[in-house]
């Protein structure tokens, strides 16, 4: 099994878990991850047989920050912000991330791939007029953790390996929401059971495991083309959970995706991409700055207004 396939399930997986964390909005957040985190540990641990060799000083503080960041924070500003502006805006937001690292690690050849998978997410994802300031940042806050989730923990792989790194991560996780949580962990229902057990299971022992491989073998920038993945299994989820069949703009939105990580899979693909868009953008730039009759063409970027923002 390759990266990219890896990659995709990984992400494929924790999409499928939006509509399954949606019904933990209603349990308390923390005692909800401190639970879920600790069954993934076990299970973690004990694939492992124990053997979670001996981290640096270094490498622990990076698993600390993993944690904090990538698992705790993560998860704790997604449940707020699907509590207060509804998954699907949160996913608009959130489903910037691909961009994102790929600025973070200097991909510029993926840069014209994410660009696309994020906007056919963004189709999928679909958009209402719920969103307010609150949950805006909340979700801002829930992007920083995916980016960071990935970011921090790449530099472990190379020593560690995927599956150590998830099970200290999920341990250190396990711990923080301990104190977070101040012993307080109210009796879950069947509902808020089934999920927890989906989420320490199947996205924290696998998906996990599969995810930090992906990372490995095909870096941060192109792994995080593979995001465009959730919203499309998120979808796909609901319909089977609720019976509803995807429209038009989910099934475009998802061949976009498709478009974006084929060439992102491409770096040739992708480099010739860039030259191109460089030569568009100079001879637009020329044409503005010579033509007489256009009000901004004397305006720098820095002072030009600002395009609208998308809505979903």
């Amino acid at each position: 099994m390759n990266g990219w396939v890896k990659g995709a399930i990984a992400a494929s997986v924790v999409g499928a878990s939006f509509p399954v964390s949606d019904a933990l909005t209603s349990y308390d957040y923390v005692a909800g991850q401190l639970i879920r985190y600790a069954i993934g540990a076990v299970v973690l641990v004990t694939l492992l047989k124990g053997r979670l060799g001996k981290p640096t000083l270094k490498e622990l503080a990076l698993l600390n920050a993993t944690a904090a960041v990538g698992m705790v924070g993560f998860n704790l500003a997604v449940l707020a912000a699907v509590d207060h502006i509804g998954a699907t805006n949160a996913g608009v937001i959130i489903g910037a991330s691909p961009v994102l690292l790929a600025l973070a690690t200097g991909h510029r050849q993926v840069l014209p791939a994410a660009f696309v998978v994020v906007a056919g997410a963004a189709i999928v994802n679909g958009a209402d007029d719920t969103v307010t300031l609150l949950g805006a940042l909340l979700a801002l806050a829930a992007l920083v953790g995916e980016v960071g989730f990935t970011l921090l923990a790449a530099p472990l792989l190379p020593r560690l390996g995927p599956t150590r790194v998830a099970a200290w991560t999920a341990i250190l996780a396990t711990f923080q929401l301990a104190v977070l949580s101040t012993g307080d962990i109210p009796t879950p229902s069947t509902t808020h059971l089934a999920a927890i057990l989906y989420l320490g299971l199947i996205t924290t022992a696998f998906a996990f495991v599969l995810w930090f491989s992906a990372v490995q073998e095909l870096g941060s920038g192109r792994a995080g083309l593979l995001v465009g993945f959730m919203p499309i299994a998120a979808v796909t989820v609901d319909a089977a959970l609720n019976g509803r069949t995807p429209s038009t703009a989910d099934l475009a939105g998802t061949a976009l995706v498709a478009v974006g990580i084929a060439v992102g899979a491409s770096p040739e693909r992708a480099r010739a991409l860039l030259p191109r868009a460089r030569t568009r953008g100079a001879s637009a730039a020329a044409s503005a700055g010579t033509s007489s009759t256009c009000p901004a063409a004397s305006s720098s970027p820095a002072t030009a207004p600002p395009a609208p923002a998308s809505r979903r």
